[in-house]
Parts: structure tokens; C-alpha cells; sequence
């Protein structure tokens, strides 16, 4: 591995590492090199704090003179809740800023390289891009569109099936595969379900047994009074928990007794409900959402053609019936399918797991 690679994947490793901590920032990593040797790394902070290369440059204080920085994305050059970037790399006095991608936030978006550029200091960029590009692809979606990223994750035998005739769904995978989904969880800033998984299954929706911040539980139904005794409705309280109802009237917001955000989409259509969802959900930061059923949900979304990536966990059981977890009211052709691209497949004991991104016909 040539250096500027293996210097990269250390910054990208940074950047893992605070994943899932950043929100709505991306999560950043940053490398400074001197003469061949790192000398100091950063990664961003929780929104509100610094930035990846601000740490590092302090952390290396005045050995940043001739150094180089590499970055997993390129340097901010706006004031936000921070100060620029771009700014602090000019006047640490680095001799090359190495970039594995541009940012495709328009605020920067080749500004923050350009400044770099004009004050006189090399900038190479492209290096790892697409690690990077993967790393925070919830973030550049939300960033452009201003709406959440959804992830649907399914656990299913290898028939396809969610759960058995009698609507049980426990264990269909084993506990490697369980821990690497409170893994996922803790990456994503919302996980939602559907009124029929609530009351069923009764889920916590939080990250156990990995170490993480909880996301934002959302339920999505019909019936603002669902799950009444349920985990969800019960510790409303110590994590930030939504009801998205699909329902006629007037769209608003409003705190039930219990702590729940009744969001009121003001439809009963599922879809016209979930796309109104999706405007609240960016109009609240919330940039990714992690679907784990059920299987209304998720077959509305496919209908929607709104899923963005999959991780499909196979266990090696066949139960020759029970509920499917992928269905849509008509099926595809052969040569019409949803495929995923740029797959990834991994092992957890017994169990298989893709993902892929969803490439809509």
C-alpha cells in the first residue's frame, strides 16, 4: 500500500470510529504526517464541537509547519457553529492537504480546496474516495435533498420469511448477526418501525451490548394510542421517541402524556404519509433512518422505490412458510429487479449478510 494510501486509511478509520456521533455533521478523520511519521490524528466532534482537522492541528501544534494533513473530506470555508476549516490548515502552515473527497455540501463544494489552493499549498484530492463516499453517504443524501437516508434491514430464512406462521420472529439469526444490527443502529441518527412490529414484537429500538448512542425511535401507524403499555410508550422519555401517524386533518406536532411527538401527517395514504414524514424528518435534522420492519412498511417504501440501502441477513433455515419480509403488490420481471449495487457480503457464524445500495429500474 503506497503511502498516501495507508496514511488515508488511517484518517478513515478515525472517522469509523465517531460514526453515528456526529449528526447532522458528517463524521471526519483527520491525519498529520511529518517526515514519513503520523504525529496526530482527530475526528469530529458531536455537532456543536470541532471539526477533525481543528484537533489534529492542535495535537500537533507547531510541528503542522511543513506537514501534511490528510483528510477525509475536503475543509469546510464557512462559519458555522465553528469557524472555517480551510482557514485553520492556512494558518498551521501545512506544505500538502491530501482530500479523499470533495464535499458535495453546497456551502462548500470545492471552495474550502480552492482557498487551500490560493494560499499557495499543494492539495491533492480523489484518494480513497469511494471508502469515503461510503463512509457517509446518509449524510451527503440528506445534505442534497434535505431528507433522511433509509436503510431497511431484514433478518430472513433462506426462503425469505420474517417470521412463522404464528407471527413469531425470534431468533431467526444468531447473536453475531444480532450484535453487528445494534452496530448499525448505533450509525444511524432514527429507527423506525411499524405499529404491526410494536405491538408483536414489542422492541426496544435502542443499541445494547455494543457501544453507541441511541437513536431516535420512531413508530409509524395509524392510531396515535397504539402500544399503550408497550417498551417504546413506557420509556418515552429517556430517548427522543415519535409516533408518525397517518391519519386526515391538519399536519402537526403535539406531546402526548406519556412523552411521545405525535407527528400528524394530515393523510391516511401511506405513501402520501410517509413522503410528508420525510420532509419533517429533514426539517428536524434527522438525516438517516434505519427501517427493521415490519412488513407493511416495508413493502410501502418499495412501492415508493424510497430505499436507499439494504443489509439482508440469511439464516441457513427454511420454514417453508410464514410472513414474507420482501413483498410489493406486483412483482418484478426478470429483467425489471431491484438490484444492489456495489454488494458487500459478510459472515456472522452461520448467518450471511449483503448489502448493497438499491438500483431502481
Amino acid at each position: 500500500m503506497e503511502s498516501s494510501t495507508f496514511f488515508m486509511s488511517l484518517a478513515l478509520n478515525a472517522a469509523r470510529a465517531v460514526k453515528g456521533f456526529t449528526a447532522p455533521n458528517p463524521a471526519v478523520g483527520a491525519v498529520i504526517v511529518r517526515n514519513g511519521n503520523v504525529i496526530a490524528t482527530g475526528a469530529t466532534s458531536p455537532a456543536g464541537g470541532d471539526h477533525a482537522e481543528v484537533h489534529a492541528i492542535r495535537a500537533a501544534g507547531d510541528l503542522c509547519q511543513g506537514a501534511e494533513i490528510y483528510v477525509t473530506l475536503e475543509p469546510c470555508s464557512h462559519w458555522g457553529k465553528t469557524p472555517p476549516c480551510a482557514d485553520a490548515i492556512i494558518r498551521a502552515g501545512f506544505a500538502k492537504v491530501v482530500i479523499a473527497m470533495e464535499d458535495p455540501n453546497p456551502l462548500v463544494s470545492g471552495k474550502g480546496s480552492s482557498r487551500i489552493r490560493e494560499a499557495g499549498i499543494l492539495v491533492e484530492t480523489g484518494i480513497l474516495s469511494h471508502e469515503a463516499q461510503r463512509l457517509n453517504e446518509d449524510f451527503f443524501y440528506y445534505i442534497t435533498h434535505k431528507k433522511p437516508w433509509i436503510t431497511v434491514k431484514l433478518a430472513m430464512t433462506l426462503d425469505g420469511r420474517v417470521a412463522d406462521s404464528t407471527g413469531s420472529s425470534k431468533w431467526i439469526t444468531g447473536p453475531a448477526s444480532r450484535q453487528f444490527v445494534h452496530e448499525l443502529r448505533a450509525k444511524h441518527t432514527a429507527i423506525g418501525v411499524g405499529r404491526g412490529t410494536l405491538e408483536s414484537d414489542d422492541p426496544q429500538l435502542n443499541v445494547r451490548g455494543v457501544e453507541g448512542k441511541n437513536p431516535i425511535r420512531i413508530i409509524f401507524t395509524s392510531n396515535e394510542h397504539a402500544g399503550e403499555s408497550s417498551w417504546f410508550r413506557t420509556h418515552a422519555t429517556e430517548e427522543r421517541s415519535i409516533m408518525v401517524i397517518a391519519k386526515r386533518g391538519e399536519q402537526h406536532v403535539e406531546v402526548a402524556s406519556d412523552g411521545v411527538e405525535l407527528w400528524f401527517t394530515g393523510t391516511s395514504d401511506r405513501k402520501d404519509s410517509f413522503e410528508r414524514f420525510l420532509i419533517m424528518a429533514g426539517e428536524n435534522q434527522i438525516d438517516s433512518l434505519f427501517i427493521e420492519g415490519g412488513s407493511k412498511l416495508i413493502s410501502t417504501l418499495l412501492e415508493m422505490k424510497a430505499v436507499h440501502r439494504f443489509y439482508l441477513f440469511y439464516a441457513p433455515k427454511i420454514i417453508a412458510g410464514g410472513i414474507e419480509g420482501l413483498k410489493i403488490p406486483e412483482s418484478l420481471p426478470m429483467n425489471h429487479p431491484i438490484e444492489l449495487e456495489n454488494p458487500e457480503w459478510k459472515q456472522f457464524d452461520n448467518d450471511m449478510m449483503v448489502t448493497g445500495l438499491a438500483k431502481w429500474q
